[in-house]
């Protein structure tokens, strides 16, 4: 099982108690006032916009294509409104590029075009037939309106969004391997017992199996007091979740010197569960692990190495035993090495090695990997521009569920980037992103709406979108 946000037994203790930096964000135990002041800060600036500004801006753009012998009008119209409105959209993206550096956000390219186009509505269209060069010709006049007032809402909201999430963010990140290895562990584990008292590898345990296992713990089986740990932690096969019975069973197996018991412990350290948190003794614990080789040990020491967890913040060292795991083909530690890349954190940024590193995680079914990887090809960063192979890492990475991919696949399919244009396919994947907590989908989606594009136009839908949306964060 993958762990995504929302779902894992730890987010909400998590929340509450612990949030940390990454490469110059400070580690604290509760949001600082500061954090609130800028938030107060971005709506007072951009919500309430000067009165020198109109409450809306007209844009035009005229687009003339010369039909082949093998083109249909409907095609030929197709294609002659897609640029017409890419040309609305460049427009627009001015003004909306002026006020983000204004208040200094980082909007890329690819996120004011696709901010213009979910606040921008087309007003009117006008077609003209001609002939040129003995060729028909078909000319298209777009008019389209942006309310001013509503892009500085969203651009504040979206600023407020970032602000809020980035600390979640990177929480998540922080936490996504941990549920896949207890897992990892629990079926490296499971066999040696199952082949001594008949315990299922799927089904729930039955009283006798669970007595069996409980006395094997009792009698000094190493295999079965990390057996019942991990159920304890878990929760699973029957087993109510009993962090401090989790716990007391890894102390037992620990003492026994297995490796797996201690890191897992080392793990309810970190994160305060069944035990008072301690970093510093996390860090003792998983360090001892990691000097013995086991990866995912070596992967959380980089991490905590990274972040300034349990101890002082060391670029170098964390890469370090990143790349031991990494060797080890482990994904999350490739994944972490390719953000280390892409972002430079504490490295030269660079993104062939980052494309290097997130590709072997991909390969192994990392879903942020492969989202990863698919904005490398679609930004092209440490290899040319390619929508149809960043099509393709989003695809992977949407079917895992996560909803930054099925939001920048939406967008694919909607401008026909990569894909074929199908805008039937873009509404799914915006309402899959916007199901899994991706609140801009909602923007896509009324924005289609109103404009009309693959549906009537309905004011009423894009309305309703919208306040979806507003209510979603």
């Amino acid at each position: 099982m993958i762990w995504r946000g929302g779902q894992d037994e730890y987010e909400d203790l998590i929340w509450t108690t612990l949030s940390f930096r990454l490469d110059g964000i400070r580690r604290v135990r509760n949001t600082p006032p500061m954090r609130t002041l800028t938030v107060m800060t971005i709506l007072a600036v951009l919500i309430l916009p000067p009165v020198v500004f109109a409450e809306t801006q007209t844009y035009t753009a005229t687009h003339t294509y010369i039909l082949g012998d093998r083109d249909s009008k409907e095609d030929a119209r197709q294609r002659c409104m897609l640029e017409a409105k890419r040309k609305v959209l460049e427009q627009a993206g001015v003004y909306i590029e002026s006020v983000s550096e204004v208040n200094n956000f980082d909007l890329t390219k690819d996120k004011i075009t696709s901010f213009a186009a979910a606040v921008m509505q087309v007003k009117d269209t006008k077609e003209e037939v001609g002939f040129r060069q003995g060729h028909m010709t078909l000319t298209i006049k777009l008019t389209a309106q942006v309310d001013l007032t509503e892009v500085r809402k969203q651009l504040a909201t979206q600023q407020v969004d970032t602000v809020m999430r980035e600390d979640g963010a990177l929480l998540r990140e922080r936490l996504k391997s941990l549920e896949a290895q207890l897992e990892l562990l629990w079926q490296q584990q499971i066999k040696p017992i199952s082949e001594h008292g008949g315990v299922s590898s799927t089904a729930a345990l039955s009283p006798a199996e669970f007595n069996y296992l409980r006395a094997q713990a009792i009698d000094g089986n190493v295999e079965a007091q990390f057996a019942l740990g991990v159920l304890y932690d878990k929760g699973i096969r029957g087993v109510p979740q009993d962090n401090v019975m989790a716990r007391q069973w890894y102390e037992k197996a620990e003492m026994q010197g297995d490796a797996r018991a201690k890191y897992c412990l080392g793990m309810m350290y970190a994160f305060g569960k069944g035990v008072k948190q301690d970093e510093l003794r996390a860090r003792e614990l998983i360090e001892q692990v990691a000097v013995q080789g086991l990866p995912a040990a070596e992967r959380m020491l980089g991490i905590m190495y990274v972040i300034g967890m349990g101890v002082p913040q060391n670029n170098g060292q964390g890469q370090s035993w990143l790349e031991k795991a990494a060797t080890q083909n482990d994904s999350d530690a490739q994944y972490w090495l390719g953000k280390i890349y892409d972002e430079g954190i504490g490295v030269p940024q660079d993104y062939v090695m980052a494309r290097r590193w997130y590709e072997q995680a991909a390969a192994q079914g990392d879903y942020l990997a492969q989202f990863k990887l698919g904005r490398l090809y679609s930004l092209g960063r440490g290899i040319g521009m390619d929508f149809v192979h960043a099509a393709r890492w989003y695809q992977k990475s949407s079917l895992q569920g996560y909803a930054a991919a099925q939001l920048s696949l939406g967008d694919l399919y909607s401008a026909g980037s990569g894909v074929a244009q199908n805008y039937e396919m873009s509404r799914h994947w915006y309402r899959e992103a916007l199901r899994n907590g991706e609140v801009d989908a909602g923007i896509r989606l009324s924005a289609m709406y109103a404009n009309g594009e693959g549906v009537r136009k309905d004011a009423a839908r894009a309305y309703m979108w919208k306040k979806w949306r507003k209510c979603k964060q």
